[in-house]
C-alpha cells in the first residue's frame, strides 16, 4: 500500500505545486492521476520515486516511511515506465531488460532467463526480439520492452507516467487492454499518470482528478461519472459522458424507482382498477402493501387477468412465479441480453437483500436511449 499524507511540494519557498495532498493507493490495485496541464500529477508521481522530494508530509510505503530508505534502493523496488520509453540505444533490448537485475547482482544465466520470461509475457517472442535494439522496433514495441523492464526485478509498485500518450490510437489501445491483461496475470499496485479520460475509465480501478496541486475527487470510474464532486469534474470527464458510456451503466441507474406493487390477497378485479388507474400491463405481487422494500412472490398481467374472468381467486393463487430478475449492480448490457432472449417486459431489480426496489421496461430503456440521443444532439 502507498499513502500520501499531506504532501507538500513548493519551488524557492513560495510555489505551491502541491498543497497538503492525502491519497491511499491500496495494495493490487491501479490509481490513476488526471487533471490538465500543470495540475501536479506528474509531480506527486515523481515524488513517489524521489524524484522530487516532497517540501512537507509523509509518504509511507507498506507503513513504513520511505526516507528511511535510500533513494537508489527505492528506485530498484520500484517499476517505472515513462512515455519516451528510455531505453538505452546502446544495449540490446536483452541488455536493456536485465539492467535492474544486474545492479542487483543476478547471474547472467538468470538476468536471460528473466529476460525471455519477460519478452514472452508482453508479446514479443524471445528468439526475434531479445538481441534487437531499440532503434528497430516500432514505438509500441519499446513500449512494450520498457513494461518488461519495470517488470524486471518484479516490483510490487509500478509507476507509469503518460506511457502511452505518444502512440497512435490502434497501438495505444493494444497496449492499455494489454496493461489489464499484465494486472490480472500479476496483480501488482500500479500507479498511471495521464491527460486522456477515456483512458482513466478503462483501466483505472479508482481515479484522482487533480486541479492546482490538490485531489479533486478520487473514486471509481463509475462513481465519479455518475456523481461528479463539482462543475470542474463534470466538465473535466466531459458531461453526460455516461449516456456515451453504457458499459458504465447498472440497473440502478436505469430502472423505474417509483414502484407500484400489490399484496397477494388483492383479487383480480381490484388488481385490475390498479392497472387502469396507473396504465400498467405488468404488476409484480409481493407479501404486504407496506412502504419498505420486499422480495417479489410473483406477477401478473393484464391478459391473465381477463381469463380469470369474475375468479375471486387471492393473486397468490394465480401469479406467475417464474420470472427473471436482476441485481441493482447489474451491467446494461446484461439487463438488454435478458429482455432481448427471455423477451421480457418488465424486470424486476432486487437489492443485496432479494428485496424489490425497481422495474426496468422496454419504456424504460427507451427512454434511456432517447436522453443519450438527445445529448449528443446537444453537444454537436
Amino acid at each position: 500500500m502507498i499513502e500520501l499524507v499531506n504532501i507538500s511540494k513548493s519551488y524557492d519557498g513560495k510555489i505551491n505545486v502541491i498543497e497538503k495532498l492525502n491519497l491511499k493507493i491500496n495494495k493490487g490495485e491501479i490509481v490513476v492521476l488526471i487533471g490538465e496541464s500543470g495540475c501536479g500529477k506528474t509531480t506527486t508521481l515523481r515524488m513517489i520515486n524521489r524524484l522530487n522530494e516532497p517540501t512537507g508530509g509523509t509518504i509511507m510505503i507498506d507503513g513504513q516511511d520511505y526516507k528511511k530508505m535510500s533513494k537508489i534502493e527505492l528506485r530498484r523496488q520500484l517499476g517505472y515506465v515513462i512515455q519516451k520509453v528510455g531505453l538505452m540505444p546502446h544495449l540490446t533490448v536483452g541488455k536493456n531488460i536485465e539492467m535492474i537485475p544486474e545492479l542487483k547482482g543476478w547471474d547472467k544465466e538468470k538476468r536471460k532467463e528473466r529476460a525471455y520470461e519477460l519478452l514472452t509475457t508482453v508479446d514479443l517472442p524471445p528468439e526475434d526480439y531479445y538481441d534487437r535494439y531499440p532503434h528497430e522496433l516500432s514505438g509500441g514495441q519499446q513500449q512494450r520492452v520498457g513494461v518488461a523492464r519495470a517488470l524486471a526485478v518484479n516490483p510490487d509498485i509500478i509507476l507509469m507516467d503518460e506511457p502511452f500518450s505518444a502512440l497512435d490510437p490502434v497501438t495505444r489501445e493494444q497496449l492499455q487492454k494489454e496493461l489489464l491483461r499484465l494486472q490480472d496475470e500479476l496483480g501488482k499496485t500500479i500507479v498511471f499518470v495521464t491527460h486522456d479520460m477515456d483512458e482513466a475509465l478503462k483501466i483505472g480501478d479508482r481515479i484522482a482528478v487533480m486541479k492546482d496541486g490538490k485531489i479533486i475527487q478520487y473514486d471509481t470510474p463509475e462513481e465519479i461519472l455518475k456523481n461528479p464532486a463539482d462543475d470542474f469534474v463534470e466538465y473535466f470527464v466531459g458531461k453526460d459522458r455516461l449516456w456515451k458510456s453504457p458499459e458504465m451503466l447498472r440497473a440502478s441507474d436505469i430502472m423505474h424507482k417509483s414502484l407500484i406493487t400489490v399484496g397477494q390477497r388483492r383479487t383480480p378485479a381490484q388488481v385490475i382498477e390498479v392497472m387502469k388507474e396507473k396504465d400498467l400491463e405488468t404488476l409484480f405481487i409481493v407479501e404486504k402493501e407496506t412502504s419498505k422494500p420486499q422480495p417479489p412472490i410473483g406477477y401478473i398481467t393484464r391478459e391473465s387477468l381477463r381469463e380469470q374472468g369474475s375468479n375471486e381467486s387471492k393473486m397468490s393463487d394465480i401469479c406467475n412465479r417464474e420470472f427473471e430478475t436482476v441485481q441493482h449492480d447489474s451491467k446494461m448490457t446484461d439487463v438488454l441480453k435478458i429482455m432481448d432472449n427471455k423477451l421480457v417486459r418488465s424486470l424486476p431489480v432486487l437489492d443485496d437483500n432479494g428485496n424489490l426496489i425497481g422495474m426496468i421496461t422496454r419504456a424504460s430503456i427507451l427512454n434511456l436511449i432517447t436522453k443519450a440521443v438527445v445529448n449528443e444532439e446537444e453537444n454537436q
